[in-house]
């Protein structure tokens, strides 16, 4: 893999900042932000009790302010089966796209979860959905209650949409838990653009290679796993978060990193890699540590008039479960090698008032 090595980070203290609001104490899953004309519109996620989403606007304000209000869901044939939104993306005529996580429960020892992708359609701005359809899924016979991480039993899940810079494709980045190891890890898909309203014509990186999907077929990981989800201590990275930035002019990947857990996905820090080409899954670089510790689902959302999660430039808000209190600034030019953030329970408290772990 590359190493991108002229390529620098730092982090700079900020005033605290929240996508969410109460009653949530914290988001759940990657949090779509778009702007559009000096308004901002969100979507925060939360698990209880059981997986839903937030819409939140920010009219004239670069960051959501207004209350939270619950998305509805149009048509769902499984209501009872959580949804997370974690990706949206406008379309040309202002209708939005967006990706949804969905876990079924498996009743094991200790209820667990198989997660899916889907994709959904919105044409009031977000306030309700119709689902489009499966994306990502595996039959739910493949569960598995001898995974012992505390939450998943296979399946597909915590991922991002970002689309190519001609508008082409869009690129799904996901995270595998099914059984074969050997395809555990950071993933990725694309689709046209241009079949935005019937997901198809899937193609899977496999082996060196883009493959149209057929039948029950996994990509081949990014990023593969040292130590697999079946273990109450899996060492992986996870969550997918991308975006384009337009100084480096390419693309940068931010990942939640666990190991030594104990059958609760630890959080051991946030690591960062970079592309210049969607099109070319081995052109990201090795994973280098941003952040010791911290939280799940880290983001760097842009600050620009037209920016949200997967656009940015040289400085972005840094989040992580939805709280920032730091930007992250990205350079070229190398130089001394950056020391990662180290967040802690007590970082989060002082800052925040309390830790959302």
């Amino acid at each position: 893999m590359p190493a991108h090595s002229d390529i620098g980070f730092e982090f700079v203290p900020a005033d605290p900042l929240l996508l969410h609001a109460p009653p949530l104490q914290r988001t759940d899953s990657n949090s779509p932000v778009l702007r559009l004309g000096g308004h901002t519109l969100g979507f925060v996620s939360h698990y209880l009790p059981h997986g839903h989403t937030y819409r939140r606007l920010g009219e004239r304000s670069s960051w959501p302010q207004g209350p939270l209000e619950p998305v509805t869901l149009l048509d769902d044939p499984a209501p009872e089966v959580g949804k997370w939104i974690q990706s949206v993306w406008r379309a040309p005529d202002g209708s939005l796209f967006g990706w949804y996580h969905a876990e079924e429960v498996v009743p094991c020892a200790k209820p667990l979860f198989l997660p899916h992708i889907g994709a959904l359609r919105s044409d009031d701005d977000g306030r309700s959905w119709h689902l489009i359809g499966e994306v990502l899924r595996v039959p739910y016979a493949e569960a598995d209650c001898g995974y012992q991480n505390g939450f998943l039993t296979g399946g597909y899940g915590d991922f991002c949409v970002v689309p190519d810079r001609h508008g082409e494709w869009f690129y799904l980045h996901y995270s595998a838990y099914v059984p074969d190891e050997r395809m555990q890890g950071v993933s990725v898909l694309r689709y046209p653009v241009s079949a935005r309203d019937r997901p198809a014509a899937l193609e899977l990186w496999r082996d060196g290679r883009w493959q149209p999907k057929v039948g029950r077929q996994d990509g081949t990981p990014i990023f593969g796993v040292e130590r697999g989800w079946r273990h109450r201590d899996p060492a992986a990275w996870w969550g997918p978060a991308v975006h384009y930035n337009r100084h480096l002019d390419g693309f940068v990947m931010l990942l939640n990193r666990t190991e030594n857990g104990n059958a609760d996905i630890v959080q051991r820090g946030v690591f960062v890699s970079f592309n210049g080409d969607l099109a070319d899954p081995m052109g990201w670089s090795a994973p280098q540590r941003i952040v010791d510790g911290g939280s799940w689902y880290p983001q760097a959302i842009g600050l620009g008039p037209d920016d949200g999660d997967t656009l940015a430039g040289a400085e972005a808000r840094f989040f992580m479960s939805g709280f920032s209190a730091w930007s992250i600034r990205f350079h070229r030019g190398g130089g001394t090698p950056p020391q990662p953030l180290v967040v802690t329970r007590d970082t989060f408290t002082e800052r925040f008032g309390f830790a959302p772990w």
